[in-house]
This record gives C-alpha cells, sequence and structure tokens, in this order.
C-alpha cells in the first residue's frame, strides 16, 4: 500500500460557513477522513496545520493525554486549543495499561486531571486506549476492567468515553458497547467499511496532508459521538466559562439546573441558546435586532458578502446586523435561500 496519502480540497467559503469538497488523489475509493488522533509523536501542531486538516475532510482531532500514572503527554494542552481555535471538535484519549479495575480507576483519574488542565472541555470524549500485550492477552476478561475505566473517566471529568483497541482483540472492548477499532487492510475501500457497527473505524497510520508536516492515525467515523456534545469554542483566558453542556444541553449553572436562552458572552465570544440548545447558521432575534450564529454557533461579526448582498455587522462589538430592517430580513433572507 502506498503509505503517502494525500487530499486535494477544493473550498467554496461564504460569510457564514465554509463547505469543503475533498477528493483522494492518492486513491479515490479511500474511507473517509474524519478524525485525526495525534500525540507527542506528531509534535506542536499550530492552528494553521489544524485548518489544513479542517479544509482537507477532517471534523475531529483526538490527542493523547496520559499514560498509566506517570505520564503527561507536553504536546496536549497546545494541541488542544489549536485544534479549537482552528474550528474543529476536540477529544482526548489515554494510554492505559490496567489490567484490574483498581488501577483501571486510578488511571482514569490520572487521565481527567490532566485533560482539565490540558483544556480538553467538559463533553468531549476521553478515550481509553488499551491495547497493550498484557490487556490484549487476558480477552473477555478485559472487558469489566475497560467498563470500570470508561465508567470512572464519567463520574471524575464529566467527559464521554468508548474504548480503543485493535480488531484482532475487539473481544476485549465492554460487551454491548460501540468501541473505536483500528484494523489497517492492505488497500482500504470506501466500500469496506469495516467495523461498521462500533464508533470508528482507524483504517491508516500514516496519513498525510497538503500543508502539514508528519504522518498521522486517520480514522471513518459511524455516528456523531466524537463530533457531538461539544461547541467548538475558542477559550480565551481573559473570560471564563458561563454556560455548561451536559448531554448535548446548555445551562447557566453546573448543578445543570437553569438551561441557558439568550444570547451568553463565553469563553471570550458570543453565543445563542433557545431552550438549552445551542444556535448554529440561523437567526436570533433579541432586543429588536437581529443576529446570525455562523456554523458552530458563535455569532458573526464583520462585513462580508453572501449571494450577492453585502452584509454588515459591525465591528464595535454589537454584533446585529446594520444594513437589513428586522421587517425586511426574513423576505430578503427567504429570496435569498431561493
Amino acid at each position: 500500500m502506498n503509505k503517502t496519502m494525500k487530499l486535494v480540497a477544493i473550498g467554496a467559503a461564504f460569510l457564514f460557513g465554509t463547505t469543503i469538497i475533498s477528493d483522494h488523489t492518492v486513491h479515490a475509493d479511500t474511507p473517509r477522513f474524519d478524525m485525526v488522533d495525534v500525540s507527542n509523536w506528531n509534535g506542536y501542531l499550530s492552528v494553521g496545520d489544524f485548518v489544513n486538516m479542517r479544509n482537507q475532510g477532517v471534523k475531529a482531532i483526538t490527542t493523547k493525554v496520559s499514560e498509566g500514572t506517570w505520564y503527561q503527554d507536553p504536546t496536549a494542552a497546545n494541541n488542544i486549543a489549536n485544534a479549537q481555535a482552528a474550528g474543529l471538535y476536540v477529544n482526548g484519549y489515554y494510554f492505559a495499561h490496567a489490567t484490574d479495575n483498581a488501577t483501571a480507576v486510578q488511571e482514569a483519574n490520572y487521565a481527567v486531571a490532566t485533560a482539565q488542565a490540558d483544556g480538553l472541555g467538559v463533553g468531549a470524549v476521553l478515550a481509553v486506549d488499551a491495547e497493550s500485550p498484557n490487556q490484549m492477552a487476558m480477552g473477555t476478561a478485559m472487558q469489566a476492567v475497560n467498563a470500570t475505566a470508561e465508567q470512572q473517566v464519567g463520574i471524575a471529568g464529566g467527559y464521554r468515553s468508548t474504548t480503543y483497541t485493535m480488531g484482532s482483540h475487539v473481544e476485549t472492548t465492554p460487551d454491548g458497547d460501540k468501541s473505536w477499532i483500528a484494523h489497517y487492510p492492505y488497500t482500504p475501500t470506501a466500500s469496506q467499511n469495516y467495523y461498521s457497527s462500533e464508533r470508528g473505524w482507524q483504517w491508516f497510520d500514516h496519513a498525510t496532508f497538503d500543508g502539514v508536516n508528519g504522518a498521522f492515525d486517520i480514522t471513518q467515523l459511524y455516528d456523531n459521538f466524537f463530533t457531538a456534545d461539544q461547541a467548538v469554542i475558542k477559550k480565551d483566558t481573559g473570560d471564563g466559562a458561563t454556560v455548561w453542556s451536559k448531554k448535548g444541553v446548555w445551562y447557566t449553572d453546573k448543578s445543570f439546573k437553569h438551561k441557558a436562552n439568550g444570547i451568553k458572552k463565553h469563553m471570550g465570544a458570543y453565543w445563542s441558546f433557545a431552550n438549552g440548545k445551542l444556535i448554529k447558521s440561523n437567526w436570533t432575534n433579541s432586543w429588536g435586532m437581529y443576529y446570525w450564529s455562523d456554523g458552530d454557533g458563535k455569532l458573526v461579526q464583520g462585513q462580508g458578502t453572501w449571494k450577492g448582498y453585502k452584509w454588515d455587522f459591525g465591528t464595535d462589538g454589537t454584533y446585529y446586523v446594520k444594513n437589513a430592517t428586522p421587517k425586511s430580513l426574513n423576505k430578503l433572507v427567504e429570496q435569498l435561500n431561493k
């Protein structure tokens, strides 16, 4: 198999988001490049690196945060922040060595503390990477250990979790739980769809991207587990959190009792909510003004052109549309969407 796979991306960008159409140049029928996992082996990646990945079909990044109870990946905080800034969904994983429940709890607690320190947001996935020889040798007896690890990740940090392992040892994953499986066919094709009943299939370990140094593991996703229950929000150290997410619903309190409504400033940007749901690619009518949320849910500011019409959302921190009255706005948008 040719170990150098590259993508050519054709991007059509407009004011309210970016549409990317990708084509594989080495093999016209490869599986999708939905998610990339990174670690210290890939080094410190820039916002530009992640933007290049995003523009070539990547939706999500999963970065290593720790191993056992003794190692913290030094690149995790940098890569989490830069992937978020690039508009990607960001998750984490930790390399586990546990073969018993007590150790599984210790490793999960260590991983959660590390992920939190690195800036991984609540609601993201923190996966259990269980592929050591000792673990795989346990066979089905390893299911309970991995289940304990997944459960502790949620208890300790509010993260969602799944188990990653090799296709040759899928029996070690928790019974009845969807997992993340690695299997590298000699010639991967889109029609194979291996492990389609799981969360995702890591089908190649040496993918490359135009404009990015190095080679990466690549995964085709089968559901939205790695791209759900989180908003792509760039953290600004000058502004803290004002809303918190649980199972895809946003709240204004950490006890998850009061659903978010209206426009909120959060992590240095403005977001609009309706009954706990983050509004994306749609209008908000507030204080008699109209605001537009982009594809990630962030309120748009600035000027641009969409379908031949010039839009002005200002540059003074007010965010509402300046050159269309509320009375004419719905009719105008209806015409532009035809």
